[in-house]
Formats: structure tokens, C-alpha cells, sequence
């Protein structure tokens, strides 16, 4: 067999370079770290790491939403906590504007000072964030929450949309709380009735906040009005809701003792009004005082954060009710009965609507806080499968420098050795074996 010289050299040429080869691969490894430099290195292993890798830039993406969340439902949560404080205060201040001693003067700085909170109230209502969005105009951040108007009060001008925010692959939580839902919604799940006069009443009738006697029957009464023809006598329209949704009205007629009385409705299979009846015990009471006059109404309406059947949710703006109180509290009453019953009845219905605002934010703090502690805990679940992704990918990914230091011995032997061999075998030829002998 002949080996010709061509061959000799390209033999240990090629031997050297794919020793060069090695020995720069490892190179490569121990420079950067990695233990696959190309694919190549390890197909499986270069597969698992660029799932990994996309599931670590997912998590890091959901951790930075998990942040933007927190960031907004802090700032809704220092605005609410102020709101509470405003809201106490303003209770305060209807207790001391019902105390009956208080002059035309005293009710007049009262107003003042409810005029004074219901600015302030606004203010919150139209907080911004960091970045100039209202917190709580619903999806649009560029739009002001509340329009005011004297003599009306405020009206939203947002929508009811939240603004959500993916904080993990399965959910999706609302960074932000509609200004609807903060200060013109019944608090959920509240079973109450809410009062009212009508402006035009001529008498000297109070109606006072309504209770419930059991709770089971009244569920499905969602109002109802009381119309006097007489000092004695009135007509009650109860508005019921139906199997099928809609609202029938039941006319009733009751007898009203002027010296001191109550209207009970009873609801059992079918609706049924006692009145002054003590021994009756369900159903909606409400107390009446005073002598009402021939024409005058009263109306009750059940608070509710949903709609029931064909009856709508209750809106209870907390402006309008300010605008209210303060517009009574600033008409003089004094010698006037009939005026100071219209204030006591305005009052009571305030107190008993700002009590539901009051209440209804509260629900929506404990909201905010809920919502603050499922991010803290898939904050703490981020934080241990980002821990859990960066060991895998290391395992599959990092340089086993103990490994990569022997194999580099190693191949910088194996080059020395080829670089020896070639020498040896190129300076073997015929000539040189002639000339030795």
C-alpha cells in the first residue's frame, strides 16, 4: 500500500485542526460560562432551555404586572382611607344638623361645612395617579370622574369598565375601582329601605328609617309609597317583584292614628298591609310622626347594588345627597313646621343613604385589600418558581468548571501530541531513511 506525502500532511493537518477545534470549543465554554455553546451541544437539553427561558420571561413579565397592580391599588387605597375619614365627619355633621335646638345661623355653618367636605370629597373622587390617570374614571384614564354643578351635585362621566391587569397565567384582577361603584352604589348583599318626602308635602309628617322584620318575606318588595287623604288615612302602592322578573303594584289602604303610629306590611303568599298592628312581626315597618296633611307622600325604596328582576340598581349618589342636605340646611325653618319636617325628613334620608356610601366603601377597601393580598401571594409563588426556572436552566445551562478545566488539559495535550506526531511522521520520507543508513 502507498501513502503518498499529500495524504501525510492532510492527515495530521486535519488531526491538528480538529484538536485546535476541541480545545477552542472549551475555549468558548469556559469564556462565556455556558455548557452549549451551539445547539449542537446537547439538542434536548437546548429544547428544555428555550421553554425555560420563555417561561422565566413570562414570570418576570407577570412579576412587573404584579407590581403596576400594587402601585395603582395603593394609591386607590390612600384615597379611600381619606374617604373614610371625610365620610365620618360628614355623619357628624348630620347628627349635630338634626339636633332640634340648632338655629337658622347654627344649620347655616353646618352647611358651610358640609359644603366644605363635599369639596373635598370631589377632590378624591377625581384623584390622579403618578402618571396623570384618575384612578377611578373606569377604562378611561384621561377622562374626569365627576362633574360638578351647583344646586345638583356631581355626575359620573366615566364608564364602569375596570382596568385590568394579567398577574399570573390564570388571572386577571382589576387594578382599579369604578367611581359608580364607589360613590353611587348600595353596598352588596345590603337588605335596606331607604326614605323619602316628598318636597311638596304640606304636614307635619317625619318619616323615620325603615325596619325589617324578617327579612325572608320582604326580599321580593322593592318600594313602596304612601299617599295620604287624610290626617287619618292612606293608600299604599307596593311594588312587588314577580317569579318572572317583572314588578307588580298592589294598592292597600290603611288607617294612620296621628298620636303616634307604625305602617307594617306583611308578606307572606300574598301581600298584605296591617296596620298599626304591634303583634305583626315581618315584613317592613317604617314609623310615621306628625299629622300629615290631605295630598302628602312618602316614598321607600329598597337599596340595591343589582338589579332585581325589572327593578334597576339603586343609584345613590353621595353628591346629589350633599347637594341635597346642604340646599335644606341653608333655607331658614324657624317658626315653620311644616319646613322643619321637611328637614328632619331630608335628614333622615340622608343619613340613611350616606350610611350605604359609608358602608359601600368600606366593602370596596376590603376589596382593594383582598386584591392586594392575592398579589403578595402570587408575588411570594413568582418569587419561588423564578427560583425554581433559574436552577433548571443552570443545570441545563452552566459550565461544569471542574470538567471544563481537565477536559482543557486535556485537549491541549491531544494538540501537542498532534503537533508532535506530524513532526515525527513528516520527516520520515525515503530520502531521509537513505541518507541515515
Amino acid at each position: 500500500m502507498r501513502i503518498s506525502s499529500t495524504l501525510y500532511f492532510q492527515t495530521g493537518l486535519n488531526s491538528i485542526n480538529r484538536q485546535q477545534s476541541d480545545l477552542m470549543h472549551i475555549f468558548q465554554q469556559v469564556g462565556s460560562g455556558k455548557r452549549m455553546i451551539t445547539p449542537a451541544d446537547d439538542p434536548l437539553a437546548a429544547a428544555q432551555s428555550i421553554s425555560l427561558s420563555q417561561s422565566q420571561g413570562m414570570n418576570k413579565r407577570f412579576a412587573e404586572n404584579r407590581e403596576v397592580a400594587t402601585r395603582a391599588l395603593n394609591e386607590s387605597e390612600n384615597v379611600l382611607t381619606s374617604l373614610t375619614s371625610q365620610l365620618q365627619d360628614v355623619k357628624t355633621r348630620l347628627i349635630e344638623a338634626a339636633n332640634g335646638s340648632l338655629s337658622d345661623a347654627d344649620r347655616a355653618v353646618l352647611a358651610n361645612a358640609l359644603r366644605n367636605s363635599q369639596h373635598t370629597i370631589l377632590g378624591l373622587a377625581n384623584a390622579t395617579d403618578a402618571a396623570g390617570q384618575y384612578l377611578f374614571s373606569g377604562s378611561h384614564g384621561k377622562v374626569e370622574p365627576f362633574r360638578y354643578e351647583e344646586g345638583i351635585g356631581a355626575s359620573y362621566q366615566g364608564d364602569r369598565r375596570d382596568r385590568n391587569v394579567q398577574i399570573d397565567p390564570t388571572r386577571l384582577i382589576s387594578a382599579s375601582d369604578n367611581g359608580f361603584d364607589i360613590f353611587s352604589r348600595a353596598a352588596p348583599g345590603v337588605s335596606s329601605f331607604i326614605t323619602a318626602g316628598h318636597v311638596d308635602n304640606s304636614g307635619t309628617a317625619q318619616i323615620s328609617k325603615p325596619t325589617i322584620a324578617n327579612p325572608r318575606l320582604a326580599a321580593n318588595v322593592v318600594g313602596f309609597d304612601i299617599t295620604f287623604s287624610s290626617a287619618n288615612s292612606y293608600s299604599l302602592q307596593v311594588s312587588v317583584v314577580q317569579e318572572d322578573g317583572s314588578i307588580q303594584v298592589n294598592q292597600l289602604e290603611g288607617h294612620y292614628d296621628p298620636e303616634g303610629g307604625s305602617v307594617v306590611i306583611d308578606l307572606p303568599a300574598s301581600l298584605v298591609a296591617v296596620g298599626g298592628d304591634e303583634t305583626v312581626d315581618s315584613g317592613v315597618r317604617v314609623q310615621l310622626e306628625g299629622i300629615p296633611a290631605a295630598g302628602d307622600r312618602f316614598s321607600i325604596e329598597r337599596a340595591s347594588s343589582t338589579a332585581i328582576g325589572d327593578y334597576p340598581q339603586t343609584e345613590l349618589n353621595l353628591f346629589e345627597t350633599l347637594e341635597q342636605v346642604i340646599g335644606v340646611l341653608e333655607t331658614p325653618t324657624e317658626s315653620d313646621p311644616v319646613a322643619q319636617a321637611h328637614l328632619r325628613n331630608v335628614l333622615n334620608g340622608a343619613m340613611q343613604r350616606i350610611d350605604i356610601n359609608y358602608n359601600n366603601v368600606l366593602t370596596v377597601r376590603a376589596s382593594v385589600g383582598a386584591r392586594m393580598s392575592e398579589i403578595d401571594a402570587l408575588n411570594a409563588s413568582g418569587s419561588l418558581q423564578a427560583l425554581h426556572i433559574s436552577s433548571e436552566l443552570g443545570r441545563l445551562e452552566d459550565l461544569d468548571y471542574f470538567a471544563a478545566s481537565t477536559q482543557l488539559e486535556l485537549r491541549k495535550s491531544a494538540l501537542e501530541a498532534a503537533s508532535l506526531a506530524f513532526k515525527k511522521i513528516q520527516s520520515t520520507s525515503l530520502f531521509a531513511l537513505t541518507s541515515g543508513g
